[in-house]
């Protein structure tokens, strides 16, 4: 495999993509994926040791230590229990501990069959390895990458309560995949900026705007990123101009402003510097009063003020706040439990119990910028009516949150 380091940080033809998709003959694509690991690996450690690309010392790089890079009883004795693709693809990639990814310490390597309530057709091998641990602060229950040494493919557990959401295995075929495609998704978010090696925070002034996010160790998780505001807007637009080429000649408002000003943002108390803001500001106006079968579009911005139940209210520093991005028709939901669970995370310390009933309609995330799962280009649909009763003990019954994004 070339090793040099043009080889490595040109990564775009070993990316998984539709014109170049994972491999579909049930084996470890070992190459590919080593390639796709040492990418990762090289920008880690150039963030270390604080060198930029051009820069790269492949020498250096490979000077440190290897996994599995001694001979002993107990090295062998964990390979023998490796298929040899498995083994193929730790003899070509570098050690990236610690610290590979967010979320991601290094390469681990256990076995953990007694995990699976499930048939191992392999001789003398553990079916199921996790490839890579988890850092320590996500707790003790972590796993990490899972590895299917049978079926050849992957999946992502945080931890080991996510394990009911996979087993049986033949029933959830589609949250393995092959390796080269969770890879695939890790650079993908290091290349449009949404995870990226940084400074620590004592090394960043205060005013920075890098202080709102989200950092373990090397590794930093972004609130959100250009590309994720301009994919927005771009799927936003795709839909408007699918439904106006639908509609009846002479019947689209004469309209070509964006959605909203900064002034009647600012009335609304939308906070400054979020996404939803930005998102706000370049949107343009759709052409027609509804933006979905009874969600309206906020032409009249006194009344977008008014429907604002959380943005006014006290939160703390570091929260983003909901925002009702599309009103349901004249529909109202009573402030219970499910909804207080919602919206209460960007106000801790507040009382939020006894609000008065809310509007539903399409919200937009809300988040404390501090938790290392956040993401502000989510939305969240409030629907008036409920599914089934006694959801999480909540007694006036649930109303599903469909949680989504709009860039996919």
């Amino acid at each position: 495999m070339n090793t040099t380091a043009q080889h490595i940080l040109d990564i775009e033809d070993a990316l998984v993509s539709d014109e170049n998709p994972p491999r579909d003959n049930g084996t470890l694509e070992y190459e590919r994926c080593a390639r796709l690991h040492n990418y990762l690996a090289a920008y880690g450690w150039m963030a270390r040791n604080g060198k930029e690309a051009p820069e790269l010392d492949l020498d250096a790089l490979a000077a440190e230590k290897r996994f599995f890079h001694e001979t002993n009883d107990e090295v062998d004795a964990i390979r023998d229990r490796l298929d040899a693709p498995l083994n193929k693809f730790l003899d070509l990639v570098y050690d990236p501990h610690p610290f590979f990814f967010y979320w991601v310490n290094g390469l681990e390597m256990m076995l953990i069959d007694e995990f699976f309530d499930v048939y191992n057709e392999m001789e003398d091998k553990e079916r199921f390895v996790v490839i890579y641990d988890l850092i320590s602060e996500l707790g003790s229950y972590c796993l990490g990458v899972v590895y299917d040494q049978q079926l050849n493919r992957a999946l992502f557990p945080m931890t080991i309560d996510n394990m009911d959401n996979v087993e049986p295995v033949k029933e959830h075929d589609e949250m393995w995949s092959p390796l080269e495609t969770i890879f695939t998704y890790w650079i993908y978010m290091f290349q449009i900026g949404k995870v990226v090696p940084g400074l620590p925070y004592n090394e960043l002034p205060s005013c920075d705007p890098l202080m709102s996010r989200s950092q373990f160790d090397l590794w930093s998780w972004l609130p959100y990123g250009d590309t994720q505001i301009n994919s927005t807007i771009a799927a936003i637009e795709r839909y408007l101009a699918t439904v106006e080429c639908r509609m009846p000649p002479g019947s689209l408002l004469p309209i070509s402003a964006p959605l909203f000003t900064s002034v009647e943002l600012d009335a609304a108390a939308v906070l400054q510097d979020c996404f939803i803001r930005l998102l706000l500001l370049q949107v343009k106006t759709p052409c027609f009063k509804f933006i979905a079968s009874g969600l309206e579009v906020p032409y009249d911005k006194e009344a977008f003020a008014r429907n604002q139940g959380f943005t006014s209210i006290y939160r703390e520093e570091d929260s983003v706040l909901g925002v009702l991005l599309f009103a349901a028709l004249n529909q109202l939901v009573d402030f219970n439990t499910e909804i207080c669970r919602l919206f209460s995370i960007a106000y801790k310390g507040t009382c939020m119990s006894n609000r008065e009933p809310v509007p539903a309609g399409l919200y937009s995330e809300p988040v404390r910028r501090g938790n290392y799962d956040m993401e502000k280009a989510c939305f969240r649909l409030v629907l008036p009516f409920a599914f089934r009763p006694d959801f999480w003990r909540d007694e006036e019954g649930t109303r599903r949150f469909i949680h989504a994004t709009l860039s996919a």
